[in-house]
Parts: structure tokens; C-alpha cells; sequence
């Protein structure tokens, strides 16, 4: 997000929730519809739910946070300031699974609404709410690897992950954003810089643990809870219970090479034109994406990022070649070879290495130093996937929305998809955008404090005029409260079965937010 962007998507409400080079993974088997096996009950004794706020504190390990209380300013915030006026009841801090499970028995038995929250970076703002109880998993954030496995808690963030699977050598395909949670990212597919050589974040996933609303252990995976393995990977945020624990394949984690290269607005068609031709079509190894941006009073810019896990000479090759199919050569080029922590902690947008041009490259987002304080925003998202080139009339309407920014920044992203992604049947997982060449996100960003009306208004323009090109379906990770198909949107074909697994996992309808299946 500059507002810059996200790769890979929100943390939304975790479980509800704001990217490689070995062989490509084997696509995840489909898998075929059946009932769900009886549910394994959970080992320990339940006690009664606590009859007060008091008694709720001292059942549980981990803190609960009160309107009252001394840490309750940022205890309520989320990421994006423009849901600074949700007021939901308490936070409570889970230790641990038992403080759940604590914490879903007190709301039943008081009849309150929970949201979940792992990096608090929904779009729609549902990991918080009027009234609602969060539940923060943040504290359940251990990061365990061996050998081509990783197990990481529900509420780690992905600079995190990043590091300590670095330090082993290995890694998982993610996004950007430093203080994303990884179950969000996860369970709702989770794209990012690696994605055509290794799949989505959910692609990788082997295993989930989480709580159902009537306090319920359950082990997800390929041969206990099938079904419910499959709704997970991709469908999985905010709707069948909480999640608390993730188990991934891990990929190597070689040196990477990344690129930025930028010209004048009066080449932006060119660049946009040839750009969707080139990006979709490039080895597996490489990821690009071309960036629009425009601030009201400024004047609009179009760079494409790019990031390969093969060589410098490759890489290098290849943006020539894009060069040549625009007709002319980048008024700025930066090539950088790193460490693949150095090259996710630079996407990540921590300043730690090179100049600070560098480390901003359109497409990374500034986020929060893991040594430093939150860095916040203030912004709305819409988003596209788009399964073949956009026309020139279409290329035409983005670009003169783009100049006609107002309100404050607005910006266009299209990611190169392909590769690792689209060779996933549709119907293997519950993310069922598989035969898309793009995806769009449109952002739009204004001053916190302000209405942001005008830049609002240009979001929805901006978008709606994009519909005739695009596929009709968006990012669930890139939540839009405005969408009125957004079943469809989200998960296409699999929406019936998915609605036949909420009630089979979650008949009372407890985990419940505007866009809950």
C-alpha cells in the first residue's frame, strides 16, 4: 500500500482474520465431496461459561482488554484508521487454545458476537465490531521448521515467518505486508512474489487446527476432516471456527533477484499493453507486476516491479525483452541481487537494506518495522481478476482513470498470475480463481481523519469501469463490502458446497460477519 499494495492480500479476521525455485509443487489433488466425519471432541472437561467480564479475566492465561483500561487505545485498533470508530466490547488476548475455547464459551452463553484478529488487517474491518468480543491470536505465533516442513501459529506475522524460515534455509509462498497474519493470508488463499514458482500461501498448506464455535478441537488435512481441509484453503476466514495453528510444505529459499524499472506516463500504454502480454508468460522463476499511480495535484506514474528466483542474466534477459515491446527503454532500472530475507524484508518495505528508493518499491508497503511502531493508513480496495488481456479501449479507460484521481492517492495494481497457480484444478481447493492471467487491485487512499468521499467515489468509479473487461469474479483476501454478488465473486462454483459445509461445521451460524457464508 503508499497506500501501497499489498501483495498477497489482508490478514483480515484470522480464520476468518492484511511469495519460489525448487521444482514446482504437484497440484493439490481435487478433492470430492462426502459427508463430514463425526467430530473428534476435545480431550479436556468443560467448565462453565463465566458469568462476568471479571470472571471471563481470570479464566483466561492471556489478557482481556475493557474500554476502561490503560491499554484499551490500541488494544481496539486495526491497521486501517478508518475503522478507528468500531467500538467492540473486550479484547481478549489468547495464551492458548483453552483461552479460546474460554472466550467462544463466554460469548455463547452471553450472546455476544466475536470477530477474530490476527494482523488486523481486514479491508471491511471484520476483525473487530460494534459490540463484538475480538479474539486476537496474535500471541500464538511460534514458528517451528524441519526438514520441508514448518509449523507456525495462527497469529504469526509474515516478517516473522519469513525470518525464521530463512535462517533454515527455506520458505512459504506469502505477500508483502511485514504485519499480515499468516492465517488470514492463508485462508483465503494468499498470493504473493513467489506465487508462480510455488502456488498460493494455501497451496502449501498440509494441515489446520482450529476451535468451532462450541469449543471443538479439529485436525484439517488430506485424511481427517477433508472436507473441511478443502473449504480452508481459501474459504476459510471468519467462517468455520479459529483457527490456531497452520502446517506447511516449505520450498528452498535461494538468493533472489529483483527489479524496478519506470517510465514517462506518456509511454503508460505502451507499458500497460505490453506489460499483460510479457508477465503472464515468463518462466515460472519470475513475478512482475505494473503499478499506476497518480496523487490529486501530482502527476501519475507507471513502473513494473518485478522478482525472479533465477539468475541475474535471466532476469535481466527478460525485462530487456519487455523493454523491446514497449518500444523503449526504462527512464529508470535498479536490478538488485539478495538474500531471499533481504529480498522479502525489502518487498516488506523494512529499510534495512540499500538506499530508501530501493527499499519502497511500488508494490511493497512500509507496514511496520519489527523494531519499530505500526505505520498506519488510511484507504478502501476493490479488486479484478481478468482472464485475458484488457483491450485498448480498456487500457485506454484505466489509464484516464488514473489521471483523474482525486480525493488523495489512487493507484492500480496488476499482478502476473499463472504458472504454479493456474495448474491447480479450480475444484482442488475453495480458491477457485485458477484460470486468470491478472488480478487487479484498485486502492484508494485519503488523509486519516478525513470523510475520504471523493476518493471513495473515485474507487468505485475507477472499478466500474473496469467490469466490462474483467471476469466478474475478486479477491476474497482483498475483502469489498460493496459487492452485491460477492458469493459468486469469491468462490464461483464452490459456494453451494461451502454453504452445505458452514452448517455442518458451524449450524448455529455463531461466526457470522456481512459476508459469512
Amino acid at each position: 500500500m503508499e497506500r501501497r499494495t499489498f501483495v498477497g492480500g489482508t490478514a483480515a479476521a484470522v480464520v476468518t482474520a492484511s511469495t519460489s525455485c525448487s521444482p514446482t509443487p504437484h497440484p493439490t489433488p481435487e478433492t470430492t465431496p462426502h459427508p463430514a466425519p463425526p467430530r473428534t471432541p476435545i480431550a479436556t472437561p468443560r467448565s462453565p461459561a463465566p458469568t462476568t467480564w471479571s470472571a471471563l479475566a481470570e479464566n483466561l492465561d492471556g489478557p482481556l482488554i475493557r474500554p476502561a483500561d490503560q491499554d484499551w487505545p490500541t488494544a481496539r485498533q486495526l491497521y486501517n484508521t478508518r475503522f478507528d470508530t468500531l467500538t467492540p466490547a473486550a479484547v481478549v488476548y489468547a495464551d492458548h487454545a483453552e483461552d479460546i475455547r474460554t472466550a467462544l464459551s463466554y460469548a455463547r452463553a452471553h450472546d455476544l458476537r466475536v470477530a477474530i484478529r490476527g494482523g488486523g488487517h481486514s479491508y471491511a474491518g471484520w476483525s473487530s465490531g460494534n459490540g463484538r468480543l475480538v479474539i486476537d491470536v496474535s500471541q500464538l505465533d511460534d514458528v517451528r521448521a524441519s526438514g520441508t516442513t514448518a509449523v507456525v501459529g495462527a497469529g504469526a506475522k509474515l516478517i516473522d515467518v519469513y525470518r525464521a524460515l530463512a535462517a533454515t534455509g527455506a520458505t512459504i509462498p506469502a505477500g508483502s505486508c511485514p504485519t499480515v497474519g499468516i492465517s488470514g493470508l492463508t485462508l483465503g488463499g494468499g498470493h504473493g512474489v513467489v506465487s508462480r514458482a510455488y502456488g498460493l500461501t494455501c497451496d502449501s498448506l498440509t494441515r489446520a487446527t482450529l476451535v468451532t464455535a462450541d469449543g471443538e478441537q479439529l485436525t484439517a488435512d488430506a485424511t481427517e476432516h477433508p472436507d473441511l481441509f478443502w473449504a480452508l484453503r481459501g474459504a476459510g476466514n471468519g467462517t468455520f471456527g479459529v483457527v490456531t495453528e497452520l502446517h506447511f510444505r516449505t520450498h528452498p529459499a535461494p538468493q533472489g533477484v529483483s527489479a524496478y524499472l519506470s517510465w514517462p506516463w506518456s509511454r503508460a500504454a505502451a507499458v500497460l499493453g505490453a506489460w499483460q502480454e510479457w508477465g503472464p508468460d515468463q518462466p515460472d522463476e519470475i513475478w512482475s507486476a505494473v503499478n499506476l499511480n497518480n496523487t490529486e495535484g501530482g502527476s501519475p506514474t507507471v513502473s513494473v516491479t518485478a522478482f525472479s528466483l533465477g539468475t541475474y542474466g535471466e532476469l535481466q534477459n527478460a525485462v530487456d525483452r519487455l523493454a523491446d515491446r514497449i518500444g523503449a527503454s526504462a527512464a529508470n532500472v535498479v536490478l538488485k541481487r539478495r538474500s531471499y530475507r533481504e529480498s522479502m524484508e525489502v518487498y516488506a518495505g523494512c529499510a534495512s537494506f540499500g538506499s530508501d528508493a530501493e527499499c519502497h518499491l511500488p508494490g511493497s508497503t512500509p507496514g511496520r518495522s519489527p523494531e519499530g511502531a505500526l505505520a498506519r493508513e488510511t484507504y478502501a480496495a476493490r479488486s479484478d481478476f481478468f482472464d485475458r488481456a484488457i483491450p485498448a479501449e480498456g487500457v485506454q479507460t484505466l489509464l484516464a482513470r488514473i489521471t483523474a484521481a482525486r480525493g488523495g492517492k489512487g493507484s492500480v495494481a496488476l499482478t502476473a498470475l499463472g504458472g504454479a497457480v493456474n495448474r491447480v484444478s479450480p475444484t482442488a481447493t475453495a480458491f477457485v480463481h485458477r484460470g486468470s492471467r491478472m488480478l487487479a487491485q484498485y486502492i484508494a487512499a485519503w488523509q486519516p481523519g478525513t470523510s475520504g468521499t471523493a476518493a471513495q467515489t473515485w474507487l468505485s468509479e475507477a472499478h466500474t469501469a473496469m467490469r466490462p473487461y474483467a471476469s466478474g469474479s475478486a479477491y476474497q483476501n482483498y475483502t469489498d463490502p460493496t459487492l452485491e454478488n460477492w458469493r459468486e465473486a469469491y468462490y464461483g462454483e464452490a459456494a453451494p458446497r461451502l454453504t452445505k459445509l458452514k452448517r455442518t461445521y458451524d449450524p448455529t451460524g455463531f461466526f457470522t460477519h456481512p459476508q459469512s457464508l
